[in-house]
């Protein structure tokens, strides 16, 4: 578990554990990262026969018939400039923030052999992602057709393993948001708390982080926490075995 320097206690509530390891990593003048940071263009993603932890968990039985059923009818993500922009900065922050968590070695490597969710290779061990490897934890669950990709596993000896996320939002989107409230984190953004329970239902962890950082000045941190629902997973996993019976697909 690495040491907090002292005074940090002021810029993250009380149980933080990220956020405060990445402000102390850029508040160090010792740490000046160089890295190649590889863009792949943000394109949407075409139906695939298969339940996305991002996507599919909210939504009703109706539209997960016709997701699987009829593609062309499916709700498709759409990439105007803005979006474009903010995947291109997030991806970047998404980079230095993940290094940073490597250098205090608190993420669990990936393991080895290609990724389950997606089939890419993965990187070779200490060396980081080249276009067309995936740098990511993938899960999967055939008996669903359900998948997808948290971005690490972190690990903190005493204080637990956890799943975890890293979110980036719009300059002032954090400047009335609290940490560690989970509350307010479930009714504002009801989807991340559903894709993360859906991660732990897939990899069988039971604890999770999603961290937020605002794209702009004052360049804000929140973090969130909680645990693994298991009423919720179970009846996420209920609807899917029933879309999937509908469609005449054996679990």
């Amino acid at each position: 578990m690495p040491t907090f320097t002292t005074g940090l206690a002021k810029y993250a509530a009380d149980g933080c554990l990220v956020k405060p390891l990445l402000i102390q990593y850029f508040q160090d003048p010792a740490n000046q990262p160089s890295f190649e940071v590889f863009f792949e263009p943000p394109r949407p993603r075409p139906p695939d026969g298969w339940f996305h932890a991002s996507t599919h968990p909210l939504l009703n039985e109706a539209d997960l018939v016709t997701y699987m059923r009829a593609p062309e009818k499916a709700r498709r993500e759409e990439f105007g400039a803005t979006a474009k922009i903010a995947v291109y900065f997030g991806t970047l922050m998404h980079e230095v923030t993940g290094h940073a968590l490597d250098q205090y070695g608190v993420t669990v490597p990936l393991p080895p052999g290609p990724c389950m969710a997606c089939g890419r290779p993965r990187p070779k061990p200490g060396r980081r992602r080249r276009p067309g490897e995936c740098g990511e934890h993938g899960a999967a669950d055939l008996s669903t057709r359900s998948r997808g990709h948290l971005d690490k596993i972190l690990d903190f000896k005493m204080r637990g393993t956890h799943g975890y996320d890293f979110k980036t939002i719009y300059g002032w989107g954090l400047s009335k948001v609290p940490d560690m409230d989970l509350e307010f984190f479930k009714q504002k953004w009801p989807n991340y708390w559903a894709q993360a329970q859906e991660y732990m239902r897939l990899t069988g962890l039971r604890r999770y982080i999603v961290l937020f950082m605002s794209l702009g000045s004052p360049w804000e941190f929140r973090e969130f926490q909680f645990e693994f629902d298991p009423a919720h997973c179970a009846a996420v996993e209920a609807k899917y075995r029933r879309v999937l019976a509908a469609m005449g697909v054996a679990a």
